[in-house]
């Protein structure tokens, strides 16, 4: 007769993940012993065969984030019945601390036992994990962002085409850049200097091909808009459009980038989240502040940069604090508007979380 036996009794169980696309390679750690790493599939039925050793304890599940980290975190959580209780954490990649002499040499499973030694250090502060609904809101966001580096990619090739082959730009007088006018000077221009059909064809290709990405962005435009009234996002994104500078694209945009802004203790929090603060060495009684660390989330980022512009434009309070910090100094533009984002970011988490404050510092602004 075949026996089966609780692996241990121990409460604390602790599982490092490496995860992979095709397969998870997953260590044990019980008390002070890691167990050998094992490769298991990346489905619920494998999953269900390791936690069940693990029935009477307390087990937490510790995996770095990547591309696959969302669906490990679907197949686990229906999954927590089977322990006494089961935890999982998302640890960020740039957290976990690598030892100098390890730097040489790289596996899965010397990259499962340094995630369990980060969780136990205390080295990183774990991701928020968005509901579906909320995932599937900021796919639709970041499409935005695809759409506009593609379009932009393709006016770069047009420039190029015309520079090559010595067609001169249009006067001012025909209208703006990549306006009807503009373009339709542009293939006078180019059909006058070709000596066969094919200049003006390539360029008609390229016309084509913004025209389609062009016609993607005013569809994918009206969505994000709909999006901010009547999504998961919206009362953060009308909270967030109360603020000078942040439309309706921004704050939509900016909803669905950030899962939870009670996640952040404070608005530096927040702050150092987007990267807009400056990174410090300091040493005794020697303090150096730098450049910003640009850690954290780039598109958050880049969308308060974008907004710190328009804010400069309309509030005169934004406009004397940029002046102030540029001091005359056309260098120093730069630094003096991403000073003028990282106000604008810490606005956005009061606006989010304590309105009446927001409200109150716009008026006084």
């Amino acid at each position: 007769m075949k026996h089966t036996s609780i692996v241990t009794q121990t409460p604390e169980i602790v599982i490092g993940v490496d995860v992979h696309t095709k397969k998870h390679v997953v260590r044990v750690k019980i008390g002070d012993e890691y167990k050998n790493a094992i490769n298991i599939a990346p489905n619920e039925e494998s999953w269900m065969s390791v936690l069940r050793k693990y029935a009477p304890c307390d087990v937490t599940v510790v995996y770095e984030s990547g591309s696959n980290g969302f669906v490990l975190h679907e197949i686990l959580l229906p999954l927590a019945p089977l322990c006494k209780s089961l935890k999982v954490y998302m640890a960020p990649a740039s957290q976990i601390p690598v030892a100098p002499g390890s730097k040489r040499v790289k596996t899965d499973r010397r990259d499962t036992k340094r995630i369990i030694m980060a969780w136990e250090m205390c080295a990183f502060t774990p991701v928020v994990v968005p509901e579906p609904e909320q995932r599937e809101e900021r796919a639709l966001t970041r499409l935005w962002d695809q759409l506009k580096k593609k379009s932009k990619e393709v006016k770069n090739q047009i420039h190029g085409f015309l520079k090559s082959h010595g067609i001169a730009y249009p006067d001012k007088e025909v209208g703006r850049p990549w306006s009807e006018g503009w373009i339709t000077a542009i293939k006078a221009a180019t059909k006058a200097k070709a000596k066969t059909p094919y200049l003006a064809f390539t360029l008609k290709m390229h016309l084509e091909e913004l025209g389609t990405h062009l016609k993607h962005e005013k569809e994918l435009r009206k969505r994000i808009e709909a999006l901010g009234k009547t999504g998961r996002c919206a009362p953060i994104a009308q909270a967030l459009m109360e603020l000078t500078g942040i439309g309706v694209l921004s704050a939509v945009r900016i909803a669905c980038e950030v899962a939870d802004f009670a996640a952040f203790k404070n608005s530096d929090a927040f702050a150092s989240y987007t990267g807009l603060v400056p990174g410090e060495h300091s040493s005794g009684e020697s303090v150096h502040h730098g450049h910003i660390t640009k850690a954290g989330n780039a598109r958050l980022r880049h969308i308060f940069v974008e907004c710190a512009w328009v804010w400069l434009r309309y509030d005169p309070e934004a406009r004397r604090i940029f002046f102030r910090i540029a001091a005359g100094k056309k260098e120093r533009s730069c630094i003096a508007i991403v000073a003028l984002a990282r106000r604008l970011a810490v606005k956005a988490y009061h606006a989010v979380l304590h309105p009446a404050e927001g409200q109150d510092e716009q008026k006084a602004a």
